[in-house]
């Protein structure tokens, strides 16, 4: 064939092959190399080795729903698993009105861990709280007055992980997973006025603002979309959902510049016969 029929390939074809291309990360993960952000890798270094002791108690805030969960809920996946390897016990609260949703999506992202726990004991799902920043100052003086009780209607001073937890001090850090403010306003009522270790998990677009509260030192760690999630799940070893999305714009990103090649390739090779 000759090289000038290049320039005439019908445009269906790369739409054929960019299809079957990128069948292949979703169906296995291929883990195309990135480089990892400081930030990113200063969340996951705030939740393993000696950052954490075990039994020591950490909230994570869903401030995220559904529509976020391709670019929150990997990140979110891999620090419930390093804490919970850790031996930490986990909180959950929710900011978003389809919280439970999300914490069934964390059940089913961290299967073998939520196994290996006990509900009551080393984790507890509180459910949806609002009121913005009040809410959370309220949370900090007296979680009990938030929650009087958890998702499921066991009162709070009945469920045995909570015994002794009252406010803030009695809570070693927060996670906040977010397409708003309230990783902002743990900030303010939790961080800047207690000194309570702080981390985001925010949506790319929120990245403006988290990545100078983290140069700040307002937060220890931020993972930014996708991107963070990608690399949380490089340096836990697991490779997921933000892996395969990433994999997935490198295979569309790689075909577009086979096809700019391909075509310049007939076009010039068009001219240069034209001349001949």
């Amino acid at each position: 064939m000759s090289l000038a029929k290049l320039a005439d390939i019908d445009r269906r074809v790369f739409y054929w092959i960019l299809f079957i291309a990128l069948m292949v990360p979703f169906l296995s993960p291929i883990g195309f190399p990135i480089t990892l952000s400081p930030n990113t890798q200063d969340l996951y270094d705030g939740v393993t080795g000696d950052e954490v002791e075990e039994g020591e108690v950490w909230i994570l805030n869903f401030g995220y729903g559904v529509s976020a969960w391709s670019e929150c809920h990997p990140s979110v996946t891999v620090c419930t698993k390093a804490l919970f390897r850790e031996g930490a016990k986990i909180i959950i609260t929710g900011t978003h009105y389809d919280v439970e949703l999300t914490y069934n999506k964390l059940q089913d992202t961290c299967r073998a861990d939520f196994d290996n726990k006990v509900y009551g004991v080393d984790y507890v799902f509180l459910g949806y709280m609002t009121g913005g920043e009040s809410v959370v100052a309220q949370l900090g003086s007296d979680i009990a007055s938030v929650y009087p009780q958890d998702h499921f209607g066991t009162p709070y001073d009945e469920i045995p992980m909570l015994e002794g937890i009252v406010d803030n001090a009695d809570i070693a850090g927060v996670l906040s997973s977010d397409t708003g403010d309230y990783g902002g306003h743990f900030m303010t009522q939790w961080q800047s006025a207690y000194g309570t270790k702080l981390a985001e998990i925010g949506i790319a677009m929120n990245a403006s603002t988290d990545l100078p509260r983290w140069q700040a030192g307002n937060f220890f760690g931020v993972s930014v979309g996708s991107r963070g999630g990608a690399e949380l799940e490089q340096l836990i070893g697991e490779l997921g959902e933000a892996t395969t999305a990433m994999d997935s714009i490198s295979v569309s990103h790689l075909l577009l510049i086979l096809a700019i090649i391909v075509g310049n390739i007939g076009v010039i090779t068009e001219k240069l016969g034209g001349n001949k």
